[in-house]
């Protein structure tokens, strides 16, 4: 588990410095860029976290918040919507 948390950090660190540079480059996406930003150290975060039971519970509720927006997605895509 410690290797996943290293390589967890990295991409969220590796995340920051992209977003900082788009923001530089375009700063009109510095809202979008601050929430996913938050998103991540968010999630990076419960990586972290000590409790096991606690772990698996919030990664079970990420993968239920994605397969209900894929499944979100399938249908706006099915009426036509996106």
């Amino acid at each position: 588990m410690t290797q996943i948390k290293k390589i967890l950090a990295g991409g969220l660190i590796a995340y920051l410095f992209i977003a900082v540079w788009q923001v530089m480059l375009h700063p009109e996406i510095s809202v979008q860029a601050f929430a996913l930003g938050l998103i991540f150290i968010i999630l990076t975060g419960i990586a972290w976290m000590s409790d096991e039971e606690h772990l698996k519970k919030a990664e079970m509720g990420i993968l239920w918040i994605c397969i209900g927006l894929f499944a979100l997605y399938a249908v706006l895509v099915a009426g036509g919507i996106v």
